[in-house]
């Protein structure tokens, strides 16, 4: 550690704490982790939830690598009560830092076959989170992906096997805490059969009990048994395990933007505000760690409780972090005054404040000095590790690869990102690096005839490179119809970087071959695949259904 890195600040008794203290240490706020002077509103305003609200963590999400490990150092100095700071690590820091390496997707981890690279990868992205000062990382999802329509987890779940996700999400539990940094199971009790986005709506999971118990719960159970630090609930109708009826608010705005049609009306209470659902994990899946919510702001929540009255209900229920109110100010002044109404009591908040003190000490730590930042994250031991997962994910579903020197080549990326151009630079690159390139970019705008120019031009492969993927908040996968209604010639090689279901709207292609998602590491894995660089060993996860398992 640098001479200039300080210690870690102590984690106090619960008794040192005044209720004000103790409630904001359940409250998590988000930020960017970007250059903000001292002066600065956005500074200010996360000064305002470290000193008057005491907070008790910060999430962040797109952000830059010094910025954050200097503001999670400052945000330290400033709050009394050490922060657990949070990141959605899904697939490895590039997730959300800048200009560090995207990992494959947990789809992809699966198609190798080989848990121990779960493992391995929880490991390093636990030890280059730590460099900057996060010390819970919000992963791995433990959904079971059953419906291949699900707009929101698909590639982000192992897989649809049940077992074979428990194997992968126990190992990357394993490999995060190994490196003392928390990791967390996600979406309880399971997100994976859904088809509507909890960004955007509640979703319905209409199964048994004894179905939960089978498929939903297994990966959660697996990752218990390896010690995961920390479940976060899902926004999840259950009523197999709490049938109270949902209320409905109407009328209101959420950063994602759900329409008041979408807005679900005969769902039952929430997971995440369910004292019956949250029993469940604590007592039949005894589960003793920190509870966290999904973010709060989110249509699954959001349309049914304000701010207030949703904190209030996650805290009845057992919850032990409320991430990302939708208006913190409001949410925490309400839990405050239910304590002193009598609707909470101070135990109960006692109970998550020891929870999330025993966190913090197991995950107690600072950021890395200027020095071995430059040296740990990104470093290439660890881009090697990601390139090895990414060549060993490639799976081919139907025909064949072994590209012809310098062929001609039409590229054809169908985009599911309108506003940045081409969201695939690199595969362009390394194709003409090999071949000939004319490239045409299809998304949401493109007409008709546009889209036939994939299929006029004369070469001697048509690339279909389809970067359709789940997007948080979207609340659909589908490839633009314009494609769709295409005959594609026999020299079509179609290759999803994102959802491995696509086939089922161009069942006609004659090769396609799955990257599970548009990270640069699988764009250059597939180039080197399609002209037989690399061998492709990878094997699907899911089932395409009526067209391969």
């Amino acid at each position: 550690m640098c001479a200039s890195v300080p210690h870690p600040k102590s984690v106090p008794t619960i008794e040192s704490l005044s209720l004000d203290e103790k409630v904001g240490q359940l409250f998590v706020v988000g930020a960017r982790g970007v250059f903000m002077g001292e002066s600065s509103w956005a500074y200010q305003q996360l000064m305002h939830q470290i000193h008057d609200n005491r907070v008790g963590g910060v999430i962040w999400f797109q952000s830059n690598v010094y910025e954050t490990a200097l503001l999670t150092r400052k945000l330290n100095e400033e709050s009394r009560v050490p922060l657990l700071i949070s990141a959605d690590l899904e697939s490895g820091i590039g997730m959300r830092f800048l200009d560090t390496t995207f990992w494959p997707s947990a789809m992809a981890i699966a198609a190798t076959g080989d848990p121990s690279l779960a493992e391995a990868e929880g490991k390093v992205v636990a030890r280059e989170a730590k460099a900057i000062g996060v010390n819970h990382i919000l992963a791995p999802v433990a959904d079971v992906n059953v419906d291949p329509d699900n707009p929101v987890i698909n590639t982000r779940s192992f897989g649809e096997d049940p077992n074979e996700v428990a194997r992968y999400v126990g190992a990357f539990v394993r490999g995060v805490q190994s490196e003392k940094v928390l990791a967390c199971a996600k979406h309880f009790p399971g997100h994976g059969d859904t088809h509507v986005d909890s960004h955007r709506a509640l979703p319905v999971l209409g199964v048994s009990r004894e179905r939960l118990e089978r498929v939903e719960f297994v990966p959660f159970r697996a990752a218990i048994a390896d010690g995961v630090k920390s479940v976060m609930m899902g926004h999840l109708a259950v009523a197999s395990l709490d049938d109270t009826p949902a209320p409905v608010r109407g009328g209101i705005v959420n950063p994602y933007g759900t329409r008041d049609e979408e807005v679900t009306r005969n769902g039952t209470l929430p997971s995440s505000v369910s004292p019956k659902i949250i029993g469940t994990l604590r007592n039949d899946l005894h589960f003793d760690g920190l509870v966290v919510t999904d973010a709060m702001d989110m249509g699954g929540l959001a349309e049914h409780f304000d701010a207030g009255e949703a904190a209030i209900r996650a805290i009845e229920a057992g919850e032990d972090q409320i991430l990302m109110s939708l208006d913190t100010d409001a949410a925490i002044a309400a839990v405050k005054a239910a304590v002193k109404n009598g609707r909470l009591s101070e135990a109960r908040i006692d109970q998550s404040v020891r929870r999330i003190l025993a966190a913090k000490e197991f995950a107690r730590g600072t950021a890395a000095g200027p020095d071995e930042i430059f040296t740990i994250i990104d470093s290439k031991e660890h881009r090697v590790l990601a390139e090895t997962i990414a060549r060993k994910a490639l799976t081919l579903v139907r025909g064949s690869l072994a590209l012809t020197k310098h062929p001609r080549i039409t590229l054809a990326v169908v985009s599911d990102f309108p506003e940045i151009g081409n969201p695939l630079p690199d595969l362009e690159r390394e194709l003409k690096k090999r071949a000939d390139v004319e490239t045409i970019i299809i998304d949401s705008r493109s007409t008709q005839q546009e889209a036939n120019a994939i299929t006029s031009k004369s070469s001697d492969y048509v690339i279909l490179a389809l970067a359709v993927r789940a997007r948080s908040g979207s609340g659909s996968i589908a490839v633009p119809a314009v494609v769709r209604s295409l005959t594609l010639p026999a020299n079509t090689i179609a290759i999803s970087f994102g959802s491995p279901y696509l086939l089922r709207e161009i069942p006609t292609v004659p090769a396609y071959l799955c990257a599970y998602g548009i990270q640069p590491v699988m764009q250059v894995a597939a180039v080197h695949a399609l002209f037989g660089e690399a061998k492709v060993s990878g094997r699907l996860p899911v089932t395409i259904p009526g067209i391969a398992h």
